[in-house]
């Protein structure tokens, strides 16, 4: 325990050292984050934090490589290739610190984040298998795209997520502490040597992060993170480099990833155009997109909507660290109870993160409320009645389909192709038919009161007393 207490303090200590010189040298090069509209903070702030964390970073490392109470990381760089990491993660840094001065078009970012993505599978990992809990998967020759995908989409996801002070050096923080004990358990102590170096440094850099924050991370300090975190990721979920549980690694990372996901649902869905009229060329336009880019910056990551719905900047920054110490602690559990219900955790997961998601009030992707889709129900040939139809038929065929699912825990292959597709038209027309001789699309369910819940159990009732009985009358289902 003491080499990884010694690894922890000393970068620890070197970037609590470092981080106010390159904060002075910030200033003096002229490398500022200015106030501004899509800004939080309201004064100029140094932005070459990443300088700080990536200096502290390798001199601890390779110190630790040459040191004989560290062979187990000497023993990982005989297998992984310093040279190439270090090139790899100083490219990301160089492309960041070029943004913090001056601003670079997404292309040109994303091509040179590829291209360390490229170093990454060529020289020193990449994910051969994708274990899920059901089965594994062997990539082939696409396990290249996959890690390449993999690391440009970590990359950017800590970046989109620093908008708070602190908020993306602490998460990295969390997910490092993760994967160290991942790592542990899974008794590839050289990864996490390296998670706990990188953890130490991210304590040092937060004294002077953490609001009010006297410098930020800048994109040199968030893509570096981010790079980092998406090699360990893949590193650490299992002993070896050719295969990744791959709920692992999202789970530990769930903030970022989360965030990310929801920032690119939100922009598609704030350009989706359901139906237009051009009056002046008498055209009717179906379906498409206006305006639409992910890379177009906004205010509506979470962190920004805590700060709109009152949270305090400390206060929401603390909400996402509790959410990520969570998730990381989950993704442990993962690890460690080899035959853990994971369908019931993820789905816990799912349900928490949907009502979270619904909570901020994304204007967005509550496509039904907000009227995305109401105006192609608007038309002469449609009415909304329809889409309450259509909704009800989804939910029936998944009702219907995980009834099946519980009933043959999920081998029902030659029982789906025979049953389930053959009785799923009919189970349809009776529910159907019967909510809507019972008035169910009637009125408007915002102020439904008991007697619209008693008319909901008779229609239901009726609807599978109905299916069964012309089930049981058709002579070829008969036992």
């Amino acid at each position: 325990m003491l080499k990884y207490l010694i690894l922890f303090v000393s970068a620890s200590i070197l970037s609590l050292t470092l981080t106010p010189i390159v904060r002075y040298f910030s200033r003096k090069l002229g490398s500022i984050d200015l106030p501004g509209e899509r800004k939080i903070h309201d004064r100029p702030i140094p932005r070459l934090g990443g300088v700080s964390l990536f200096i502290s970073f390798y001199l601890i490392l390779l110190i630790a490589s040459q040191v004989p109470l560290f062979n187990y990381l000497f023993d990982f760089f005989k297998k992984v290739n310093l040279g190439w990491f270090f090139v790899a993660s100083a490219i990301v840094l160089g492309l960041g610190a070029v943004d913090d001065f001056r601003r670079v078009p997404p292309s040109i970012k994303f091509l040179f984040q590829i291209i360390a993505g490229l170093i990454v599978a060529y020289t020193f990992s990449k994910i051969d298998v994708i274990a899920l809990p059901f089965g594994k998967f062997k990539l082939g020759i696409w396990s290249i795209p996959v890690t390449v995908f993999w690391v440009v989409a970590i990359t950017n996801a800590i970046n989109l997520l620093d908008g708070l002070d602190g908020l993306a050096a602490g998460t990295a923080f969390i997910v490092c502490l993760a994967m160290f004990s991942i790592s542990l358990l899974n008794q590839n102590i050289g990864i996490a040597l390296i998670a706990l170096i990188l953890a130490g440094g991210i304590l040092g850099f937060l004294k002077y992060n953490f609001h009010p924050a006297s410098i930020f991370l800048g994109d040199s300090g968030a893509y570096f993170l981010g790079f980092i975190l998406s090699i360990l990721s893949i590193q650490s979920d299992l002993k070896g480099t050719a295969t990744v549980a791959i709920l692992i690694p999202i789970i530990a990372l769930g903030v970022p990833i989360i965030d990310t996901a929801l920032s690119m649902l939100r922009r598609l869905l704030k350009s989706l155009h359901i139906m237009e009229l051009d009056p002046e060329k008498n055209v009717i336009k179906f379906f498409y997109l206006d305006g639409w880019s992910i890379f177009k910056a906004d205010r509506g990551h979470i962190h920004h909507r805590l700060i709109q719905i009152g949270f305090t900047q400390k206060k929401a920054v603390l909400l996402l660290y509790g959410i990520s110490f969570v998730l990381g602690g989950m993704a442990i559990l993962f690890t460690y109870f080899k035959n853990i219900n994971y369908a019931l955790l993820l789905t816990a997961i799912a349900i928490a993160t949907y009502i979270g998601i619904k909570k901020l009030g994304y204007r967005e992707i509550q496509i039904l409320s907000n009227g995305t889709l109401l105006p192609l129900f608007d038309t002469p040939m449609v009415s909304r009645g329809i889409l309450r139809v259509f909704i009800d038929m989804a939910i029936i065929s998944l009702s219907y389909y995980l009834a099946f699912l519980l009933r043959f825990e999920g081998d029902f292959g030659r029982v789906m192709k025979n049953y389930y597709l053959s009785t799923l038209p009919l189970i349809l027309m009776t529910k159907i038919s019967s909510f809507y001789f019972l008035g169910l699309y009637k009125g408007v369910w915002r102020y439904t009161n008991i007697n619209d819940l008693i008319r909901m159990v008779k229609a239901v009732v009726l609807g599978s007393c109905g299916f069964r009985n012309s089930y049981l009358d058709d002579p070829g289902h008969r036992n």
